[in-house]
């Protein structure tokens, strides 16, 4: 039996060769490695940078999310004629703290209803609150200036024979901010996520987003009193105290403050109205605010749904009637 030679191999070139296929391998996985770092937005990291990088990216997250602050609030609608403006900038800044960030956005209130404004009737609260007649009254003001944009829109009839300013399919909810000022110059109302509107039906709308609010005044004299005293109880003599007591003799010295009350979540008896009254918050047969159909008696009440205290008198009283010398209705956002 004849066996066949093998060629000899040369280990030695063999080993080079894998070596080769080894490191150019490597070097196309480095590279393709680096393009998918490249891709994903990645830089590649080297060992001594790490901490200044991963600091930087901490730094910036930070930074952006600080967001710029918003534009004072402008309060569109008061007459020149109008002597009594129940709303302020200022207050109408505390309210825009607390509603929700899609209404936040908007720098623009508009005035629906002023009881000075419009006349006393909540027929006309009702009717200046409906979206169709806003929108109505917007193309009017357009046309006074020159616009003729919103014309052939209200010409337009629709086979039910009512005007398409009615029949708004894509509604955007806007918020609305009711104010009050009784007999004592005391402000206080609510935020609304709805307008509002004489129910055919007795049931309640709104959702959690809605709250009271109220701007009571204080007496700073009461809160600071105790601060003439240090730590042991003991009198503390000097200049602090002779200005504190200057303070003190003035007359008439008061001050105020804005408060909220929140949705608890303990009921649903947010908002409820028809021809006969507006209520917001109801438990127990009381509601956190009431007005009668005239829109000049009023009466305010703690309640489960906002948690709330009075709006108008002693903040420690459970019932406080009061007689409204003045209403508006803001609207919040426009339109367009």
């Amino acid at each position: 039996m004849s066996f066949e030679k093998l060629p000899d191999v040369d280990t030695k070139k063999s080993n080079e060769d894998d070596n080769d296929s080894i490191s150019q391998t490597y070097s196309r996985l480095s590279k393709r490695s680096t393009i998918l770092e490249r891709l994903r937005g990645k830089r590649k990291s080297s060992p001594s940078p790490a901490p200044m990088s991963n600091s930087n990216s901490s730094t910036g997250s930070i930074a952006s999310s600080i967001l710029p602050p918003l534009a004072p609030v402008s309060l569109l609608g008061y007459k020149k004629s109008t002597k009594h403006k129940l709303l302020d900038k200022e207050l109408a800044g505390n309210i825009r703290n607390l509603i929700p960030a899609r209404h936040q956005l908007f720098d623009d209130w508009h005035l629906v209803y002023s009881l000075e404004q419009h006349g006393i009737s909540l027929r006309t609260l009702y009717q200046n609150s409906n979206p169709a007649h806003q929108r109505e009254v917007k193309r009017k003001i357009k046309e006074e200036k020159g616009f003729a944009d919103g014309v052939v829109s209200s010409m337009v009839v629709t086979s039910s024979g009512t005007s398409n300013l009615s029949n708004f399919s894509h509604e955007r909810h806007h918020g609305y901010v009711l104010v009050i000022k009784d007999e004592t110059n005391a402000k206080f109302g609510c935020f609304l996520n709805e307008h509002l509107r004489p129910m055919e039906h007795k049931r309640y709308y709104g959702n959690g987003e809605c709250f009271l609010w109220k701007v009571e005044m204080y007496d700073p004299r009461k809160l600071t009193h105790s601060s003439s005293q240090g730590r042991e109880g003991h009198p503390v003599h000097g200049d602090a105290v002779e200005e504190k007591q200057k303070q003190e003799n003035k007359e008439g010295d008061t001050a105020t403050r804005f408060k909220a009350f929140m949705y608890t979540g303990i009921n649903d008896n947010i908002i409820y109205s028809d021809n006969g009254f507006i209520a917001i918050g109801s438990s127990n047969g009381k509601n956190g605010l009431w007005i009668d159909k005239s829109l000049y008696r009023g009466v305010s009440c703690t309640c489960d749904t906002f948690g709330n205290e009075i709006l108008n008198g002693n903040p420690e009283g459970t019932t406080g009637r009061f007689k409204i010398m003045g209403l508006e209705l803001w609207r919040i956002g426009d339109y367009d």
